[in-house]
C-alpha cells in the first residue's frame, strides 16, 4: 500500500507538529507571609499558573480551578466533630476526596478535623486540642484550618465533582500555618503523583514560624496529577504535642487550591474531559459541529471540514478529551484538532470508500488513525505512537460488513 504523510500549513486554520510532546520541568511556587496580605501575590501567582476562573462548587468544565477554604463548612462537621472524607465531592462537590496515611499506632485512620468558629463557642483554630495552637496559627481565609488526626501524613485523590469517575488536575497548592523547620528538617511538603503511580514532583514549604507559607506545584505541557501526598509538621496536632518543644513542629492548613478536575481515562464522545460522553453532532452541508458539554450543561458550536467529510471520534492527543476530527474520503485525508493545545494536524491515508474505525491499536493510550477497506476487509493503522509516521495492516472481515469502530459513518 502506498502511504505519504502530509502536514497541513494555514495561517488561519493549520499548524504543524514540530515534535513530540515533552515532559516540562514542574512549576513551582513558594511564599510565606505573616498575613494573608503578605502571602496573597504569591498565591494569585499560582492561580494565574492554574488558568481560568475559581469554577466554585459542582458541575464539570474544561479549564479553570477548585478551592476550599474550609470557612464554609457547617459546625456539626467541624471541631469537635469530624469532617467526612468525601465532604468535597458529596455534600459541596468540588472533586477531592482525602484519605489520612495512618501513624505506626495505626490509630485515627481516615479522621479529619476542620477547626471552630467563633459563634460555636469551641475553641477556635484547634485550641480546643492543645490551648497554645490559637496563639501560633494563624489563618489566611478566615476563620477555619484543617488537619488529620493522629498523623501529619495524608493524600488527595481526585474526581469529577459529583461523582466516582476518577480525575487528574494541572497543579495543587496548599497554605500552611507555623512552619517551623524543626530540628528533623522541615517536613511541611507536597509530592504529586501520575495515574500510574509514578512521582512527578514534591516541594517543600518555607519556614516561617507563626506565619504563613504556601507551596504549589503545576504543569504545562500536558502532565496531570491524580494523587497529592500533604505532610504537615512532623507531629500530629494533640494536647502532648507542643510546638518546638524536644524538636516537634505542629502545622495547620488552610487553602487546597487546584485545577479544574478532568476524567483521567478517555471516554468516546466526551469533549469536555468530565468522564461523560457528550451528544455532538456534525452537520456535513457547513461542516459545523454542535455538542452538548455534559459537565456544564452548555452547547458548543464551531466550524471543522467541509461538506462531504466524515466525523470520528478519537482522543488523538492523549489528553483524555475529544478532539474534532474528520476523515475527507475524496482525497483520503484527515485532519483533527488537539483539544489540549487546539493546533491542527492532517495526514494522507487512505482512498474513497474506506471507513473510519479510529481506536487505540498501539496501547499508547491514544487514538490511531485508523479504517477498514470493504473491498479487501483489511484494517490499517496509523500509529499516534510513533507520531502517526509508521503503519501497519491486517486482513480481518469481507465486503457487506461494518467495522463496530465508525459503524455510524
Amino acid at each position: 500500500m502506498k502511504k505519504k504523510i502530509k502536514y497541513i500549513f494555514s495561517l488561519a486554520l493549520f499548524t504543524m507538529l514540530l515534535s513530540q510532546s515533552m515532559i516540562a520541568a514542574p512549576v513551582v511556587r513558594q511564599g510565606t507571609g505573616a498575613n494573608t496580605a503578605a502571602l496573597q501575590g504569591i498565591v494569585d501567582t499560582f492561580r494565574n499558573d492554574l488558568g481560568g476562573a475559581n469554577n466554585g462548587v459542582g458541575g464539570s468544565f474544561t479549564d479553570g480551578r477548585r478551592e476550599i477554604n474550609w470557612d464554609g463548612v457547617p459546625d456539626s462537621f467541624a471541631e469537635p466533630n469530624n469532617l467526612p472524607v468525601d465532604f468535597f465531592n458529596v455534600n459541596s462537590p468540588r472533586g477531592v476526596i482525602f484519605n489520612s496515611i495512618e501513624d505506626a499506632t495505626g490509630a485515627g485512620l481516615n479522621q479529619f478535623a476542620v477547626s471552630a468558629n467563633t459563634a460555636s463557642g469551641v475553641p477556635v483554630r484547634f485550641a480546643n486540642l492543645n490551648a497554645t495552637y490559637s496563639s501560633i496559627f494563624t489563618t489566611f481565609s478566615a476563620q477555619r484550618l484543617f488537619t488529620a488526626r493522629n498523623t501529619n501524613i495524608m493524600e488527595v485523590n481526585f474526581v469529577i465533582p459529583g461523582t466516582n469517575i476518577p480525575a487528574t488536575v494541572n497543579g495543587f497548592g496548599v497554605i500552611f500555618a507555623d512552619v517551623d523547620g524543626a530540628s528533623g528538617g522541615n517536613r511541611s511538603l507536597i509530592r504529586v503523583y501520575d495515574a500510574t503511580g509514578r512521582q512527578l514532583s514534591g516541594a517543600s514549604a518555607s519556614v516561617l514560624d507563626n506565619g504563613l507559607s504556601f507551596v504549589g506545584i503545576s504543569f504545562n505541557a500536558g502532565e496531570r496529577i491524580s494523587r497529592v501526598v500533604i505532610e504537615s509538621g512532623n507531629a500530629a496536632l494533640s494536647s502532648t504535642n507542643n510546638d518546638g518543644v524536644n524538636g516537634v513542629d505542629v502545622v495547620a492548613m488552610d487553602d487546597f487550591i487546584y485545577g479544574e478536575p478532568r476524567a483521567s481515562q478517555f471516554h468516546s464522545g466526551d469533549f469536555d474531559g468530565d468522564g461523560t460522553s457528550d451528544s455532538a453532532i456534525y452537520r456535513p452541508s457547513t461542516g459545523t459541529w454542535f455538542r452538548i458539554n455534559s459537565g456544564s450543561n452548555t452547547i458548543t458550536q464551531e466550524q471543522f471540514g467541509l461538506p462531504g467529510d466524515i466525523p470520528v471520534d478519537g482522543d488523538f492527543d492523549g489528553d483524555s478529551r475529544a478532539d474534532v476530527a474528520i476523515f475527507r474520503p475524496s482525497n483520503g485525508e484527515w485532519y483533527f484538532r488537539r483539544s489540549s493545545n487546539g493546533s491542527v494536524f492532517g495526514a494522507q491515508f487512505g482512498q474513497n470508500g474506506d471507513k473510519p474505525s479510529v481506536g487505540d491499536y498501539d496501547k499508547d493510550g491514544k487514538s490511531d488513525i485508523a479504517f477498514w477497506r470493504p473491498s479487501n476487509g483489511n484494517f490499517f493503522v496509523l500509529r499516534s505512537s510513533t507520531n502517526f509516521s509508521t503503519f501497519f495492516g491486517y486482513p480481518f472481515g469481507q465486503n457487506g460488513d461494518i467495522p463496530v469502530q465508525g459503524g455510524a459513518q
